[in-house]
């Protein structure tokens, strides 16, 4: 038997700032950042993990198991390049794929801009990670948290969304919270999506399955000023759902009044402005022209971990 460890995303500011708006089982669980899923019945992963992926049909998708060159493993050619040096390599949940370990200084892998890549060339964007921070006080960090991938390179004039982690200790008190923003083209404050785990959720050198999720066609009922603003973001960790209905206004694009627009801004993974880094490691990134369902979600997840996600969100969220 193997034990996988794995986990997910809220919403702010785009520019630098101090402020912004040992696991137990039996020989049939498994436990998975803590919580145990009932594998008795179930076969050993089986390394298709890239299979379940391309059967969702991405506009782009990299494994980071390259050194110089990151193929788009859809043949759309978002090839990626790395930069900054070789990263290092870290074993994925499945025991069958690698990802690229970045260094937290300087290390990142870097894709041309597209329309495809952007929120409206159809008004809905996903995107999905795994990510294992080494760390999490991440000491190359933008105040309070490090933007680990991002479509907002230069901030104005070409900002449009990003993923984020915060450090553990931080002024906004939010610690560890993973976030998925949308910003507008000049970037100051942003719309988001937060994932808030509980204390002690979140855990270094512990595998997260994070995903982002953008619309500009829907909204919860609270959100105002739509007709101006429409749209939404949605954010999982390890499957699971943060609770729009706990936050408020965010959730909303109306929340910051974002109006994502299409820009010529590199698509970077590892840092996103080369004002903070990510220490650690970065795995099968996809970016999808539409939303992803729960049980497509939920798929992905089982491919890598052979596991059902568990656990739920309120004002914060536990696995």
């Amino acid at each position: 038997m193997k034990r996988y460890v794995v986990l997910l995303l809220a919403g702010c500011s785009s520019t630098p700032a101090t402020n912004d708006a040992g696991p137990d089982a039996s020989a049939d669980v498994v436990v998975v950042n803590d919580v145990a899923s009932d594998t008795s019945n179930d076969a050993p992963p089986s390394c298709g993990y890239d299979a379940v992926v391309l059967a969702d049909n991405p506009v782009a998708f990299w494994s980071m198991n390259q050194t110089t060159t990151e193929p788009d493993l859809t043949a759309h050619g978002h090839d990626g390049t790395y930069k900054g040096g070789t990263p290092a390599s870290a074993t994925m949940p499945d025991g069958c794929d690698e990802a690229a370990d970045f260094d937290g200084v300087k290390q990142y892998m870097t894709v041309p801009s597209s329309a495809s890549l952007s929120i409206p060339e159809t008004g809905d964007l996903t995107w999905e990670a795994w990510i294992r921070p080494d760390v999490l006080q991440f000491p190359n960090n933008a105040g309070d948290y490090v933007d680990w991938m991002g479509k907002c390179e230069t901030y104005s004039p070409t900002c449009e969304w990003e993923a984020r982690m915060y450090t553990t200790t931080n002024s906004a008190n939010r610690p560890n919270r993973f976030s998925a923003y949308a910003f507008n083209p000049t970037a100051g404050l942003g719309s988001g999506a937060d994932w808030q785990p509980a204390t002690g959720v979140v855990q270094a050198g512990h595998w997260y399955h994070v995903v982002g999720e953008y619309t500009l066609h829907s909204q919860p009922s609270v959100c105002q000023n739509t007709s101006t603003y429409p749209g939404s973001l949605n954010i999982w960790v390890n499957g699971v759902p943060w609770d729009q209905s706990k936050h408020g206004q965010t959730g909303c694009m109306s929340q910051y009044s974002v109006v994502p627009k299409a820009n010529n801004s590199a698509l970077d993974i590892g840092t996103m402005a080369f004002d903070s880094w990510f220490a650690g490691a970065i795995g099968k990134v996809a970016i999808y022209d539409k939303l992803l369902t729960q049980a497509q979600i939920t798929a992905h997840y089982k491919a890598m971990t052979n596991a059902s996600p568990t656990g739920s969100c309120a004002d914060t969220c536990s696995f």
